[in-house]
C-alpha cells in the first residue's frame, strides 16, 4: 500500500454539517468526539474528488470504483483519511491574525507526516503555566508580539493573554518552516506570511476557541411577500477560511477486472495521477453561499 499526504486550506468558511445541535447552535459543525478540534471526514474528500475527476477512464474507475449501481463489483483502490486540524486562524492584537496549533495538533501532524517513522520531524514545544498564565510558543521572526517586548511578553489572541516561552522558539521555528512548505508547496512567497502568525498554544486554550470561538452565521427564511418567516431562524457553526488541515490518502493494488487494458493500473500510478497537482474545490454545505471553498495541496511523502 502507498501513501501519500494532503494538506487542505480553506478559502471561505466551512461547514460539515452533522446535523441538528443540542445547544444554542442549531447546526454545529462536524467535531471530533474526543478533542473536540473540527475535522473534515474523509467520506467528504473522496465523493469531491469522485465528482471532480469523473472522466469514465480506467484510472478513475480504478481509483474510485464502480457506479453506485455497480458498487457490489469492486472496491476502489484510493482511501481517504480524516482531515485533522492543523492550523486554526484567530485574532490578534498585533499582526491582525495568528495560525494558531497546540502540542495535540502536532503530535497529530507527525503521526500523518512520519508514518511510518518520525524520528526526522522536529521536538514539539512544551509549554507551561507560569502563575495561572498559559504559555505561547512564537517563531523568531514573529509579528505578535508588541514592540520592545522582552522574552517574557504578553500577546493577546482573540480575549486571552499568554506569556510568550522564548525558550521553545527555536522549536517553533522548525515546525514554522517544515509546515510553511507543506501547506504552500507551489507559493513559496506566501510562506514569509506563515512564519510571522505561527503560534503554538496550551491544549487547553486550543480547545477552548475550538469549542467557543468559531464562526456563527445567523441564517433566517424569508416569505414570499418580502417578510420574515416566523420561526425560521437558525444558527451555523462553521470553520472560518485560513484554517489548516492535514490527512493521508492511501492506495491499494487497483482491483478491476482483469482485462488487457485495465493491467496497467497501479497503486503508485493512481497516486501521481490524481494527488500531484492542487485542486481547487467546494466541500460541505451552503455551496450556493460560497461556503466550503477549498484547495487541497499534495506532498511527496509517501511509504
Amino acid at each position: 500500500m502507498k501513501q501519500r499526504v494532503y494538506t487542505i486550506l480553506t478559502r471561505s468558511g466551512l461547514h460539515c454539517g452533522i446535523g441538528q445541535g443540542l445547544s444554542d447552535i442549531d447546526l454545529p459543525t462536524a467535531k471530533e468526539s474526543v478533542t473536540g478540534f473540527p475535522f473534515i471526514p474523509g467520506s467528504c474528500l473522496k465523493g469531491v474528488l469522485r465528482d471532480r475527476f469523473d472522466d469514465g477512464s480506467t484510472n478513475f474507475r480504478a481509483a474510485f470504483g464502480p457506479d453506485p449501481e455497480n458498487a457490489g463489483d469492486y472496491a476502489s483502490a484510493l482511501s481517504f483519511s480524516d482531515a485533522r486540524l492543523v492550523c486554526l486562524p484567530v485574532r490578534s492584537w498585533f499582526g491582525t491574525f495568528a495560525y494558531m496549533t497546540c502540542p495535540t495538533a502536532l503530535g497529530i501532524c507527525r503521526q500523518i507526516l512520519g508514518q511510518p517513522d518520525t524520528d526526522n520531524l522536529p521536538s514539539i514545544p512544551s509549554l507551561n503555566r507560569i502563575h495561572e498564565s498559559y504559555q505561547v510558543a512564537l517563531t523568531s521572526e514573529s509579528v505578535l508580539t508588541p514592540p520592545n517586548h522582552n522574552d517574557a511578553a504578553q500577546i493577546l489572541l482573540e480575549d486571552l493573554d499568554l506569556t510568550v516561552a522564548g525558550a521553545e522558539q527555536d522549536k517553533a521555528d522548525a515546525w514554522a518552516g517544515l509546515l510553511a512548505k507543506l501547506f504552500y508547496p507551489k507559493a513559496p512567497e506566501a510562506r514569509p506570511s506563515f512564519i510571522k502568525r505561527f503560534a503554538v498554544v496550551d491544549d487547553d486554550i486550543m480547545a477552548f476557541l475550538c469549542e467557543t470561538g468559531l464562526p456563527v452565521a445567523a441564517h433566517n427564511a424569508i416569505e414570499e411577500n418580502g417578510t420574515v418567516k416566523a420561526g425560521a431562524l437558525w444558527y451555523e457553526e462553521f470553520v472560518p477560511a485560513e484554517t489548516f488541515f492535514a490527512g493521508a490518502i492511501y492506495a491499494s493494488t487497483p482491483k478491476l477486472p482483469k482485462t488487457n487494458e485495465e493491467t496497467s493500473c497501479t497503486d503508485q500510478g493512481l497516486l501521481n495521477y490524481f494527488c500531484t497537482s492542487p485542486v481547487h474545490t467546494q466541500v460541505g454545505g451552503s455551496a450556493t453561499t460560497g461556503r466550503g471553498l477549498i484547495t487541497i495541496s499534495f506532498s511527496g511523502m509517501e511509504d
